[in-house]
């Protein structure tokens, strides 16, 4: 978790000016993280969010600025143990939904195990602005820009039955190879009529993929069974549509917010024949169900259609790119790309409240927590009737639960554990333990 350091609020006007009602926000937020994709990051850090609980209005009018920065102390089970700075600059004004700007720097690096010993996993560096009124009512507007090296990321081959049980002769990278990937993403929305939204995405991407020698990547790459193990630079542009009625973008207790769109992929040098499109959809809708406590339920499905780098096989989603169907953003406790393929499934339900409030060194915090159950698969091509991936569904489960602390208006932390069968492929351990900031969908 970050470490307590006090929250700086920076106010215009006196704090006694009313707080107008909670509204309903024009547009989702990206949904990044510390360990979302790309960049994994994730991996990234989502637009500061906060919640509220229900007996109060968030304050949108009062201008201030809310600054939050700690030590970032944290991690999960697929990066090992993480350590950096996280810093985030609120800017609150006009009745602007949800801010007028935010921004947010993320330093992070985590170590872990490896087979010499300790090592440094993953080093993770972003910055990202978000400003949700560019044109006022009308279009809102991100940027994001991250570099991640990830030394030791999972490749367990390109199926949803994808082998554990390394060979005798296997080293300790046999499993794992080298990622390197930086990465130029924008995401323009525009208010096309109440709730409905047009959705636009551009990206810039380069990836550097290093196999192992005498890993499973490598025998794979031999076999000429996988694409993309060599520099490339990618672009890709999404299109869609969007309809968000959350009560706000924060903490949800009640509405929906759903995307659906496309995009396309072309990636350079042309030689290396990587080029595809992606089609998906995610639903999310939320319930009150007495008290502080709100049901939460998402689905997605995503598929690619083309010519997909193996790592990208790993990863769905048109406008926010997560690890699917394991890690932090699918199926929890399912270790990050332990399976993979073009067509990927992920539902997740959660219970989650914020219960608690007090306050310490001058700042507001509330304490909650969740319990969840997510369930999911990958399917290694669309030949249904004949898919040697599995007997049965195929479905890949996780369930747990966790903490959520929100520090002021704008920022909400949260830390969780899940068991799945397959989390003892992460080197035996039987959970998946996640930090990242904001609710998970």
């Amino acid at each position: 978790m970050l470490l307590a350091t006090p929250q700086v609020v920076f106010a215009d006007a006196p704090t006694s000016t009313p707080a107008p009602a909670a509204a309903t926000a024009t547009a989702p937020a990206i949904e990044t993280h510390v360990s979302d994709m790309p960049l994994r990051a994730p991996r990234d850090m989502q637009p500061s969010t906060s919640a509220a609980p229900s007996s109060e209005a968030i304050d949108y009018t009062t201008p201030r600025l809310e600054v939050a920065g700690a030590p970032l102390i944290g991690g999960n089970s697929d990066i090992g143990f993480e350590f950096g700075a996280v810093a985030t600059v609120t800017r609150f004004a006009d009745g602007v939904v949800p801010y007028r700007w935010n921004s947010d720097v993320v330093l992070a690096a985590s170590l872990k195990g490896g087979p010499g010993g300790a090592e440094i996993a993953q080093q993770n560096y972003l910055w990202q602005l978000d400003v949700p009124d560019l044109v006022p009512k009308r279009v809102r507007f991100t940027i994001t820009s991250s570099y991640q090296r990830t030394i030791d990321y999972g490749y367990f081959g390109t199926s949803n039955a994808s082998s554990s049980a390394a060979a005798s002769s296997a080293n300790g990278r046999y499993f794992q190879f080298d990622l390197r990937e930086a990465l130029l993403r924008s995401l323009t929305r525009v208010t096309l009529y109440g709730p409905y939204m047009l959705l636009v995405a551009a990206n810039l991407r380069y990836v550097d993929a290093v196999a192992y020698a005498d890993s499973r990547l490598s025998e794979d790459a031999a076999a000429g069974s996988i694409r993309g193990l060599r520099a490339l630079g990618h672009t890709s542009l999404a299109v869609g549509l969007g309809y968000d009625t959350r009560d706000n973008e924060f903490f949800p207790r009640r509405g929906a917010v759903h995307r659906v769109g496309v995009k396309a992929t072309y990636s350079l040098p042309a030689s290396a024949d990587v080029r595809y499109l992606s089609v998906g959809a995610v639903l999310a809708g939320y319930l009150p169900i007495g008290g502080p406590f709100v049901l939460a339920a998402r689905g997605l499905v995503d598929a690619q259609l083309g010519n997909v780098p193996f790592y990208d096989l790993a990863l769905g989603g048109i406008f926010q790119v997560d690890e699917l169907p394991g890690g932090p953003t699918g199926v929890r406790g399912v270790p990050v790309g332990r399976y993979r393929g073009p067509l990927k499934l992920v539902s997740n339900v959660e219970l989650r409240a914020l219960l608690y409030r007090f306050h310490l060194l001058g700042a507001e915090f509330h304490l909650g927590g969740d319990v969840f159950a997510d369930c999911g698969r990958a399917f290694r091509d669309y030949h249904f009737g004949h898919n040697a991936d599995d007997t049965g569904l195929g479905l890949k489960w996780g369930a747990g639960g966790g903490l959520y602390l929100q520090w002021g208006q704008a920022a909400v932390f949260r830390a969780e554990a899940a068991y799945s069968p397959d989390a003892t492929a992460n080197r035996g351990f039987p959970l998946g333990i996640y930090v990242a900031e904001g609710v998970m969908f």
